[in-house]
Parts: C-alpha cells; structure tokens; sequence
C-alpha cells in the first residue's frame, strides 16, 4: 500500500517516461531492420539459387544438343545402272559411341515415294576423335535424289545430334575423245554441181 501511494503521490518523471518510450522505439525499428535484412536475405539467396539452377538447365540443354558426330557426305558416285552413297562418320564428344549407323532418304522415281535405309559404318563402336566410312550401293533407274536423315546410336537407335558437312565432290567426268575430221577441198567434178548456183544459174522450165 505504501508503494502505490508513493506512485500516486509521486509519479515518474517527464524525461524518463520519455526516455522509455525512445528505448521501444529504437527496439522496434530495430527489429523491423532485422526483420527486413532476413527477408531482403532470403530472398537473394533463393534469387541466386533459382539463377544457379537455371543455368544448370540451359547448360544442360546446350550440352545435350550439341552435336556428338560430325557427317562428311560425299556427292553420289554414278556407275552405270548402280549408284553408291557414302561419306564419313566423325566422333567429336568425348564419350565412346556404340552401334553407330546413319540413315538416308531416298525418294523413288517411279511415285516419289521414300524409303529409309539403314546404313552400317566399316566401324561401329567409335571412340573419341574416331572415324568410320559408311556407303551403299542404289539402282540408279529406282531412286532420282537421297537426303541424309540422321545418326542413330545405341542399342535403341536413339537419334544422336549431328553436324552434316560436305565431303568428297564427285570426280570430274572424264573429256570427250578428240576426233579427227578431214574435209576434201577439192574441187567437186562438173556432173556434181549443183543445178542452181550464184555462178550456174539453171533456168526454170
């Protein structure tokens, strides 16, 4: 009792009521900055993280289509009634490719339909920086133009991304033997003239 009469009788000063109020004021602002930075840092980390992951996936996407093999197509090679394809299979990754082939489009002359054939390389397991020759041999009379399609690998002939370039040109054909021509200058005898000439006019009847 003697405690709260003395609070009624003397109460708190002006200057620490006020120095109270300015303790919870900083403890409050104070607060509220940590609680800030904690969010603000929060956020930027899952920022960075989600950036992180993000160019996880693109550098994932670029390295699995970029291409594994390079195809060095050569012109077709026309031999009478056969016609051969070929060219040069190249491993540029750095992994080992097993059961290697390619496919080439061939459209018919006859309806201009396609047919897909497989084509087997000498070689078709290829290590790193190894290379493999695939050809076949067509009826020329059967097929009017063949496409590469694509590179298959695996035991599921899954495609495989590949780089096609140009490789060895058809060889130049070969030049027309030259033939000798001899004209008789001579003067023609008079029963081969002509009737009607500038110099033997003949008269018409």
């Amino acid at each position: 009792m003697n405690i709260l009469n003395q609070l009624e009788t003397e109460p708190i000063p002006i200057d620490e009521e006020e120095k109270r109020r300015t303790k919870r004021l900083l403890i409050g602002v104070l607060c509220a900055v940590l609680l800030t930075g904690a969010v603000l840092g929060g956020y930027v980390a899952l920022r960075k993280r989600h950036e992180r992951q993000v160019a996880a996936a693109a550098e994932a996407e670029v390295k699995r289509k970029a291409p594994r093999v390079e195809v060095f197509v050569d012109d077709a090679l026309v031999n009478g009634k056969t016609t051969t394809l070929g060219g040069i299979v190249h491993n540029i990754s750095t992994e080992n490719l097993q059961n290697i082939a390619v496919e080439l489009q061939l459209r018919r002359r006859v309806g201009a339909g396609l047919d897909t054939r497989v084509v087997q390389p000498e070689m078709t397991d290829l290590a790193p920086d190894a290379r493999a020759h695939y050809s076949i041999q067509v009826a020329t009379d059967d097929y009017i133009s063949a496409t590469f399609s694509r590179v298959v690998s695996g035991s599921d002939r899954s495609a495989i991304p590949f780089r096609a370039l140009p490789g060895n040109p058809r060889p130049p054909m070969d030049a027309p033997a030259s033939k000798t021509i001899i004209v008789d200058k001579r003067n023609p005898g008079k029963g081969d003239e002509f009737i009607n000439t500038p110099n033997n006019p003949g008269r018409v009847p």
